[in-house]
């Protein structure tokens, strides 16, 4: 093994990361985000992958209009939220103290065997936005 030094190191406190956009997305905000093969964020489709974290709401185009606010392009910068309390966008009812995954990027109650990203800390309808604690894990598989 190498000689290293760690003197002066710190562990990084940030609550996002930043990561380059796998594929283009219509609109990124707050939804649930998955690294693809090639180790960039994608829209995580159902709960069957590990999850990175939640793009933030100001993540993608910022445009006075409105017309292409959260758009980002194949190789854009995308801000992810990977700890403590964020919003996702609900894909159906959700309800406060239910473990969430993601279902076309949006939050949905987690089944047995799936990937986890938290647990709802309000109740929230079909897009609405949920407040989680982001608390990343597999949900043990039925027995």
């Amino acid at each position: 093994m190498a000689k290293r030094n760690f003197n002066g190191s710190q562990i990084n406190q940030s609550v996002t990361i930043a990561e380059q956009a796998g594929a283009a997305i219509d609109d990124v905000r707050n939804l649930i985000l998955k690294y693809d093969e090639n180790g960039d964020v994608v829209v995580a489709t159902d709960g069957t992958a590990p999850i990175v974290g939640i793009a933030i709401i100001e993540a993608g185009y910022n445009d006075i209009s409105g017309a292409e606010s959260g758009k980002v392009a194949k190789g854009d910068q995308v801000d992810v939220q990977i700890k403590d309390i964020g919003y996702i966008l609900a894909g159906g009812a959700i309800k406060k103290g239910e473990e969430v995954t993601a279902t076309a990027g949006k939050a949905t109650k987690a089944a047995d065997g799936n990937y986890v990203i938290g647990v709802a800390l309000s109740n929230a309808a079909e897009n609405d936005y949920v407040r989680v604690q982001i608390s990343k894990y597999q949900k043990n598989a039925a027995k």
